[in-house]
């Protein structure tokens, strides 16, 4: 059994700024819905991985399954008997950004997950998340090192 949920939203912001987000590993504790910590070894190309903490602990390597520069980023991760496909997309519009995110399971546990309405769960905080990513792309970032020596 497969199963899909997303949270869709436009907002006044920047697609650039949300684009900018997807592809920096280290903000992704920050708006991701269960990441504590997130790395990768440099800059995100399709095949590549990105290690990412979950909020109980285990460290999963997640493949890029997909990136459309400026727009879209895919993600799979392989939890046991389960495969998640998680998709960050933005498209710019007249008001700012139109901003979709997408969880699909599928997998042996997949079903059983649906029947405990963990979709339900995820679908709250899939919202979150969103919410989340437009306010810290509608917060200008913080100056690094480089930026106050100029």
């Amino acid at each position: 059994m497969t199963w899909i949920i997303e949270s869709v939203r436009d907002a006044a912001v920047a697609p650039a700024d949300i684009f900018r987000l997807y592809t920096d590993p280290s903000t992704w504790p920050a708006w991701g819905h269960n990441a504590k910590w997130a790395g990768a070894d440099g800059p995100l190309v399709e095949g590549g991985t990105v290690d990412v903490k979950a909020g109980y602990g285990k460290v999963y390597r997640c493949l890029i399954r997909r990136l459309v520069a400026g727009r879209a980023i895919e993600i799979e991760v392989r939890p046991p008997l389960m495969k998640v496909i998680q998709t960050f997309e933005v498209e710019p519009i007249a008001e700012g950004a139109h901003i979709r995110h997408a969880i699909e399971v599928s997998g042996p546990l997949s079903g059983v997950m649906r029947l405990c309405r963990v979709d339900r769960i995820y679908q709250g905080w899939l919202d979150k998340e969103v919410g989340k990513l437009i306010a810290m792309a509608g917060t200008p970032p913080a100056p690094t090192d480089v930026d106050a020596a100029s």
